[in-house]
């Protein structure tokens, strides 16, 4: 925090974007030039570890109904929102300057209203000496929201996919079931943890929702790109599903045993409490409410714009055009990809984009990403006697020097994965490109050593990212409209090399329970973006940029606060799109403001996207194999 109002001296205009994730909230100031300014926070643990008993910002709760509970205090959300804007009133911030505000929150938390709520948010104004948590003590029927590690709803997780069915709720929702899904936890509190409670509540907000709702002094509706988490939204219809609302209210013919009657009531009881979506748009929701104004100094031309989820606003921290894929490479791995195409699965997730009406985001989370890598680092370090047993240094200088696929592919699953599904495990493969068998190997063998671990693992890892990319980048418009790389092959020599691939492994090749297409296999990202511990490996991410063949570049990415940072992109946005009365295309927007090829490390790989066709195979056959929980 840098205490200093010369700062501000030459800004018109601020906007300020909020990120209230799971152990901080972080509010950041950017001027008209989407330049960052300053930010303030606040650690939940470091603050309020004494009045909530928070470790790393959740209870874990742990009884008989409801094992696995992991939840966040929503009191202490509220005190974090007056702590930190306390913290700019100290530093002298001008709150007078600001005419936007937006942000994001954590994904899939939600929020349960009183009937007292309504009236409380519109009294804020008159008790300023009081702080949020004071006025709004009888304002929730539940006082912790489900965090997203929550695993307290497996029963719930089962009746969604014995009553809807896993790739019939994806097609619907984006999404198959999960623990964490705002549809489940309501179910859980609707039929089995306290259904006097759940009667009781007058509204329900996403957590997104809720902070809008306490800096506009009342309940705003939920934003559509957050609401893609729920496993309630109809995202092909753009309205909420009223067979899934049925369960999450605990009302559904099948499930429940009710009457018809019963269902039909439930159903609109729920929507009440859920209210209306509001679409993807650019106008505000309201002036910021005078509690805020009278307590801080704000005025009433600072407009609220709608909150969206963390990884919503992550994509929109960057000028990510369709087709461009940000890949996290931490502990565990996260690829977000932009996309026109609405091809869904039970592995990945899809969302609306929250600022371009005819996108989707992508989502694909590996459990296993830098823990894996790191444990065959120590196997290699440990081999050849290096000192430091943390240095990279041997683990790339083999991957470097084996440069092309050599028909060996490896599955490194220390920890069971998500995608795919599967139960902790390694196995080793090695295909012979004269007969086309595959063979299992096994480590320390004459045909395989640790060495060809370190190329495997980080080939297999990107493999299954373009695997999975495919059918979400196949129909969208980056693929033929992008420069296309000097040795990608036209259309018919791209047909012909997925009918040998098909020929080779013996007919369809089938991911998570679904043929890929010539369209999806031959797919190839715009721009490949990189963030996490991982991107500052330059040996790991110019392998995997060359097996994912982005023909647009591949770059490298520093971007502190991006989820702070892309909420106030979305309030300037939002603003600027207000003052011309129309819309705006937000990707026209950033880059006018945001240069990618200055601002952003761009690297060389070396093309051999087509030479990993045969690892593409190898690894979808040797998927077929893999062992289950």
């Amino acid at each position: 925090m840098t205490s200093s109002t010369s700062l501000y001296e030459s800004s018109k205009s601020l906007y300020l974007g909020f990120d209230l994730s799971t152990q901080q909230l972080k509010i950041i100031v950017t001027n008209d030039a989407l330049q960052a300014l300053n930010t303030y926070h606040v650690e939940f643990d470091a603050q309020f570890k004494s009045k909530y008993g928070v470790t790393k910002g959740v209870l874990s709760i742990d009884n008989e109904l409801e094992q696995g509970a992991i939840v966040s205090p929503v009191f202490m959300w509220l005190d974090s929102i007056d702590y930190v804007f306390g913290l700019m009133n100290e530093d002298e911030f001008p709150f007078d300057k600001v005419v936007g505000i937006s942000g994001s929150c954590q994904q899939h938390g939600s929020v349960f209203w009183s009937q007292d709520s309504e009236q409380i948010l519109s009294k804020l104004g008159e008790n300023i000496n009081q702080s949020l948590s004071e006025q709004l003590k009888t304002g929730f029927t539940f006082e912790n929201s489900p965090n997203w590690q929550d695993h307290s709803t497996g029963k719930e997780l089962k009746e969604f996919e014995e009553a809807i069915g896993v790739d019939e709720l994806s097609e619907i929702s984006g999404s198959r079931a999960h623990y964490r899904f705002t549809g489940l936890q309501i179910r859980k509190l609707a039929t089995r943890t306290n259904p006097k409670k759940y009667q009781e509540t007058w509204r329900i907000s996403l957590v997104s929702s809720f902070v809008a709702s306490i800096l506009l002094g009342k309940v705003v509706n939920i934003e559509e790109s957050d609401a893609c988490g729920m496993n309630l939204y109809d995202i092909p219809h753009q309205k909420f599903n009223d067979e899934l609302l049925a369960l999450a209210a605990g009302v559904h013919p099948k499930i429940d045993n009710v009457t018809e009657e019963e269902t039909k009531n439930g159903i609109a009881n729920l929507k009440q409490k859920l209210g209306e979506i509001s679409p993807i748009t650019y106008e505000n929701e309201g002036s910021i409410s005078s509690y805020f104004q009278s307590k801080y100094g704000f005025k009433d031309h600072c407009k609220i714009y709608s909150f969206t989820g963390d990884n919503l606003a992550t994509i929109i921290s960057l000028p990510l055009a369709p087709n461009d894929c940000l890949l996290s490479l931490g502990t565990s791995t996260t690829v977000l990809i932009i996309t026109k195409n609405y091809k869904p699965s039970s592995q990945y997730h899809l969302f609306k984009h929250p600022t371009m009406r005819d996108e989707y985001m992508g989502m694909i989370c590996y459990c296993n990403g830098s823990l894996a890598r790191e444990k065959i680092r120590d196997k290699v370090n440990q081999k050849y006697q290096i000192e430091d047993e943390k240095s990279w240094d041997k683990f790339n200088q083999i991957l470097d020097s084996n440069e092309k696929f050599n028909n060996k592919l490896g599955i490194y699953f220390p920890l069971g994965e998500i995608v795919p599904n599967a139960s902790a495990q390694t196995t080793r493969a090695i295909l012979n490109p004269s007969t086309n068998e595959i063979k299992v190997a096994e480590l320390n063998s004459s045909h395989w050593n640790v060495d060809d671990d370190v190329s495997s693992i980080v080939e297999s890892q990107a493999l299954s990212c373009r695997l999975r990319a495919g059918p979400m980048l196949s129909k969208s418009s980056g693929n033929e409209d992008s420069r296309e790389s000097s040795v990608t092959p036209d259309k018919e020599n791209l047909a012909a090399i997925y009918k040998d691939l098909t020929t080779k492994f013996d007919g369809d090749l089938i991911t998570d329970g679904k043929a890929q297409t010539l369209e999806s296999l031959t797919a190839r990202p715009n721009r490949c973006f990189y963030v996490g511990g991982a991107s500052n490996n330059t040996s790991i991410i110019k392998r995997m940029g060359s097996i994912l063949g982005p023909v647009n570049g591949n770059y490298k990415v520093e971007i502190p606060n991006a989820c702070a940072l892309g909420g106030a992109y979305k309030a300037s946005w939002s603003h600027e799109c207000e003052l011309k009365g129309d819309w705006i295309d937000y990707n026209d927007y950033i880059n006018r403001l945001f240069d990618v090829n200055q601002e952003l490390e761009s690297f060389e790989v070396h093309d051999h996207w087509i030479d990993y066709f045969n690892g593409v195979g190898l690894l979808a056959k040797m998927e077929q194999t893999l062992k289950h929980d």
